[in-house]
Order: structure tokens, then sequence, then C-alpha cells
């Protein structure tokens, strides 16, 4: 029997579902290929960056090397034209082509020329290492930088050995315990660490790549090559190592292979504490006169200044540094900081104050200034042995 009713077409389900899935297939594509752009231009940043940095980077390594065959020329000129040296601490001191090339290694564009405020260094950037002989702790006397590789070397005096800090505050190493039994003055060169060891009465040298021994001077004496009680000491651009000999009254010079070269100051020194050497001049620290020797490369004294002692600016100075305009460093032991002080003497700034916080010291000893100015010294704050500003 025949109706009226219509005919229902069947819903064709699989039909709308394929529709809803392309739909959300093209969302899918298009979402996909905007991330993938942001990555491409990610990564082309991330280049950009690179290249930028490998630019600065190679930029300041050419700085560094070309200040460093600019010394070692200069250093040369000095030896051809000894007799010409000049006759002021100041020229002997300081240089302007010097200054203009730490100019460029400080760069980022900021140091328009190279001047050092010190009366803005008030707090420490750096604070470390408490006083004791477990790990990450120090009982130190001398330290020396290694710019290239952002590490400090520590002469762990009363424990007998040689830590490595990073200039981030990081203990990293410690080597020579079964050799060392009294590191006082260190220095670090591209293959070499010198130590000279007070209570051995010797100079060691080890090599820094696997800190293994390479050699020490002989024993304790005052003949050619021989110690007694060395304290600071200091390489010079041609490798030759110079040795604050303290009770030999006279600074001794060994080659790079610790054979035995020279020495100067016998008719003048008496308590010889440390040693820097420069471009033209050996300068040094002697306590007992109270005074800095200024001697020419070839030995000879030129001048000698800085009146130190009780009534003087500086009471017991123990170590010294030099910064770029010739300007002197020196750790007041018994006054508990750090004055700076012109080629000629003149007081320019004080740092630190006695105690054990952050910023304050007790018996300053060792001191370095880094290329571009900033002071590390250790002292035997309970709190804080290791400090730079």
């Amino acid at each position: 029997m025949a109706t009226n009713q219509p005919i229902i077409e069947p819903v064709n389900e699989l039909a709308q579902f394929d529709d809803v899935a392309t739909q959300i297939m093209n969302k899918f594509d298009l979402l996909i290929k905007q991330l993938i752009a942001r990555r491409d231009a990610l990564l082309w940043k991330l280049k950009d960056m690179k290249e930028e940095y490998l630019s600065k980077e190679s930029t300041r390594k050419a700085a560094m090397e070309e200040l460093a065959n600019t010394q070692r020329h200069m250093e040369e000129l000095t030896h051809e034209t000894a007799g010409y040296s000049h006759k002021t601490p100041a020229a002997l001191l300081s240089s302007t082509m010097l200054s203009q090339l730490q100019t460029q290694i400080a760069e980022f564009g900021e140091m328009k020329k190279w001047e050092l405020d010190y009366s803005l260094k008030k707090e420490p950037i750096l604070a470390v290492g408490k006083v004791g002989e477990g790990n990450n702790e120090l009982n130190a006397i001398g330290l020396s930088l290694d710019e290239p590789n952002q590490l400090i070397y520590i002469a762990d005096y009363f424990n007998s050995r040689i830590q490595d800090v990073s200039f981030d505050g990081k203990f990293l190493k410690r080597f020579g315990e079964d050799i060392l039994k009294g590191p006082w003055g260190i220095s670090v060169t591209d293959d070499n660490v010198f130590i000279t060891d007070k209570d051995l009465h010797a100079l060691l040298q080890f090599n820094k790549k696997d800190y293994k021994l390479v050699k020490r001077t002989g024993n304790k004496g005052a003949g050619e090559g021989e110690l007694n009680k060395p304290q600071g000491l200091c390489v010079d651009y041609h490798g030759d190592v110079y040795v604050a000999d303290l009770n030999n009254h006279r600074i001794s010079i060994f080659s790079k292979a610790l054979e035995f070269v020279n020495c100067l100051g016998t008719q003048q020194l008496q308590y010889t504490q440390d040693v820097k050497v420069t471009p033209t001049s050996i300068v040094v620290l002697d306590q007992s006169p109270n005074c800095v020797h200024f001697y020419s490369r070839s030995g000879h004294l030129i001048n000698s200044c800085i009146t130190i002692g009780e009534d003087g600016v500086v009471h017991y100075p123990f170590f010294f540094s030099l910064d770029v305009a010739g300007n002197i460093l020196i750790t007041d032991f018994s006054r508990h900081n750090v004055k700076i002080l012109s080629p000629s003497g003149v007081l320019i700034h004080t740092i630190g104050r006695e105690g054990h916080g952050r910023g304050s010291f007790l018996n300053p000893y060792g001191i370095s200034i880094s290329a571009l100015g900033t002071i590390y010294v250790i002292s035997e704050s309970s709190n804080f042995c290791l400090q730079a500003f």
C-alpha cells in the first residue's frame, strides 16, 4: 500500500569525520610551519650571535698577542740601549703604547682610556675560602693569575700544597702535597708553574699540563744557584725567573730550565721580600731599609724610593704588584690593608680594613692585579682568605 511519507536519505558519517580530520590537519600544518619558521629565525639569530662572539674573541686574543709581542720587543730594545736608561721610576714603569694596548684588551667599548679609579673598589666582587686544611679551605701566602685560563694559582703555605681556583671562586685542583713543604711565592707561565718553597730553600718548576715536577734547584746555601728562605718571585718575557732570596740579601736569577744565570743587589739589599720585572726595569721590595729599589735590566741600581716602616705610609710591607701606570700596590701586613702608591711613593688610595668579613683583611699577604685592573688579595681572614676587588 502506498504512503505519502518522505524518503529519508542515510547520513554519511564517515564523510563528515573526514572533513573534520582535514580541518584539524590543516590547522596542524599551519602551526608546524609557524614553529619551523620561528626555529629557523632563532637559529639565524644564534648564528649571528656566535659570529659576533667569535669576532670579539678573535680581536681580544689578537690584542693580547700584540701586547705580549710589544713587551718583548721593548725588552729587547732596552737590552740594546741599556746605557741610555731613563732615571726616574715613572719612566721605568709606564709606557704609552702598553696603556693603549691595555685599552684594546678592555673591549666592549666602555673604556675610553686606561685609568683605574681605585676609589670605586670598596667592596669585593669575590670572597671565598675559609681558613683550614680541608676542601675549599686555605692557609695561604702567595698567588699568581693565569688570565687566559681564568685561574688563580695559590701557594697554600701552611697546607704544603698549591690550589687552583677559578675566577668565579670555584676550587678546582690541588697538587704538590707530596713534594712541597712551605710554598711561598708562585708565578705562572703558559707552560709552567714556578714556586719558591721557603722551608725547602728551593725554586721548583711544575708542568702546567699534568702538575708533575719538572726540576728544582739544589741545596740551601749562599753559592751560585743556592737559596736561603726564598720568598717572592716573577718570570720575565724571556722566561727567566727572578727570586727574592731573603737571607742571601739578593735577587737570584735563573733560566726557564732553572739554570743559574746571575744575581743582583748584593751591595744594597737587606731583606728582600718580593720582586717584579717590567720591560725596562727590575723592581725589588726591600723590607729592612723600608724602600723599593729600581734596577735597570742589566742590574744597575737606578733609584730607591718610598719610605716605609713604623713612621711611613706602609708599616709592614709583604708582597706587591704593579698596575699599567706603574702604581705600586702593597699589602700592609700589620695595618691589615692594601696601599696604592704612585711610582714616587705618594699614597693614592687604601683598600680594606681589619676584620674577618667581606672587604676586610687580617694580615694580608699575596697580591696581584689583572690586566683589566681586578685586584686579588690573600689574607688570614677566617671567613674569606681570597678576595677580589
